[in-house]
């Protein structure tokens, strides 16, 4: 997990599990393939944020969730943050 998405997270109140990962372990995580050009420098698929086991993605979608208002109510409806 990067550290602006500890860092959000931190500021609501959530002290979130992290799982790091080495770098093998990265490029072994599925990947969207949407382009048949080349591969994509780093895998999309982190570092990402997962609330009540469903995963949300990466750190614009944290950010864009929180902006909107229902990070700290999907944090709230999992049992991860009490208010």
């Amino acid at each position: 997990m990067c550290h602006v998405m500890k860092k959000l997270l931190a500021t609501i109140g959530v002290h979130p599990t992290v799982i790091e990962l080495d770098d093998h372990e990265i490029a072994a995580l599925p990947c969207d393939d949407s382009d048949s050009g080349s591969p994509p420098p780093r895998n999309p698929a982190a570092p990402s944020v997962f609330i009540g086991g469903t995963c949300i993605g990466g750190l614009e979608s944290l950010v864009a969730l929180h902006l909107s208002g229902q990070l700290v109510t999907k944090l709230v409806q999992v049992g991860a943050l009490w208010v």
